[in-house]
């Protein structure tokens, strides 16, 4: 199998590297290490082949697919296949919870091995046979590279596409679908996100799963902008209570208080009624979110009381002139302070008292 390992990565224009031969990276000094060899090598390479025959090497299971997964190598696992259907007859035969200890050592890290792979991982262990090694591998390697240039036409329609967002009106169907692509991918640069967003909302253009995706983004500032334009990038109207709900939710559950106090101008502008509603359930400990709630219902005053929503917005002011509870870091502090069997220093009445 070496051979045909050198000759199908040679014929695809690659460097093989195996460790029977020695072309892997190393550095020989007083603390030399066999793993730190592998990861280096692993973090050298283009693409990873691992290859189960017989017996388990614990240095490539333990060490080398771990660093090609964090290093985000793209990578193959091949396994004889009388091999792989020796563990498919001893996994379904040692069901978990069934104790491993009565097979020999050779087979429980078989087992434990192609289970990890396969069920924890979720990864795919592909089959082949004496003789047909190179073969396979150059089906498989074949789709990789089919990925890969996949990946460059996409990341070439992407910039194509980028100086028209600025004019979204010129923007086609499918340059709508690769900005909605932009708009959720949490690798992309956050200013093109920002840009894309804005196109999707000047067009109307935004699907709700995508629009699901963006209100949870990890990205703070794509977050945010996703709220500010939520009435175009949820353009039903009248809009669904419980999408309405479902963004007071998302709020709620954000550290960054200014989701909340951009989503409190968006909902009344979306429905009056159902945005009172939605924001009956929002959590207001913070003040600024309290200012911002009444000033927009200020803003309302004439259609609150055509529409008789008079009873709904009071108990909104009611909630926003209440006294804040404190602060469950606070609670925390002075459970802390307690413990370490010192009391916590009076508060002075004049600083309780509110500034006006």
């Amino acid at each position: 199998m070496q051979d045909e390992f050198v000759r199908t990565v040679t014929a695809f224009g690659g460097v093989p590297w195996h460790f029977l031969d020695g072309t892997v990276n190393y550095i020989n000094s007083a603390s030399s290490d066999w793993e730190d060899n592998s990861r280096a090598t692993v973090q050298e390479a283009d693409v990873c082949v691992f290859v189960i025959v017989e017996k388990i090497g614990r240095i490539t299971w333990e060490t080398e697919v771990t660093a090609a997964l964090l290093g985000g190598k793209p990578f193959l696992v091949l396994c004889l296949n009388s091999t792989y259907q020796q563990y498919l007859v001893l996994d379904a035969e040692f069901r978990p919870p069934a104790d491993l200890n009565s097979l020999s050592e050779e087979n429980r890290q078989l087992v434990r091995t192609l289970r990890e792979i396969e069920q924890e991982r979720r990864l795919t262990a592909v089959p082949f046979d004496y003789g047909r090694f190179g073969e396979v591998l150059r089906r498989e390697l074949s789709k990789l590279f089919d990925i890969a240039l996949g990946q460059m036409e996409e990341r070439n329609r992407r910039k194509s596409i980028r100086p028209l967002l600025t004019d979204p009106a010129r923007l086609t169907t499918a340059d709508l679908r690769a900005a909605q692509t932009i708009a959720v991918d949490e690798w992309e640069d956050k200013q093109v996100r920002k840009e894309a967003l804005r196109a999707l909302a000047a067009r109307r253009a935004l699907d709700e799963e995508a629009l699901h995706s963006l209100l949870s983004s990890a990205e703070q500032g794509v977050q945010r902008m996703t709220v500010e334009l939520l009435a175009d990038l949820y353009p039903v109207r009248p809009p669904s209570q419980e999408f309405l709900e479902h963004v007071v939710a998302v709020a709620n559950a954000s550290d960054d208080v200014g989701i909340a106090r951009r989503l409190i101008p968006v909902l009344p502008a979306m429905d009056l009624p159902r945005g009172i509603e939605a924001l009956a359930l929002l959590d207001m400990d913070d003040t600024g979110t309290k200012r911002r709630l009444a000033t927009t219902l200020e803003t309302y005053e004439d259609a609150i009381a055509r529409e008789r929503l008079q009873s709904a917005v009071a108990a909104l002011l009611e909630r926003c002139l209440s006294q804040v509870s404190e602060s469950d870091w606070k609670t925390r502090c002075r459970a802390y302070l307690a413990r370490l069997g010192f009391e916590p220093a009076p508060v002075d009445q004049d600083e309780r008292a509110p500034r006006r």
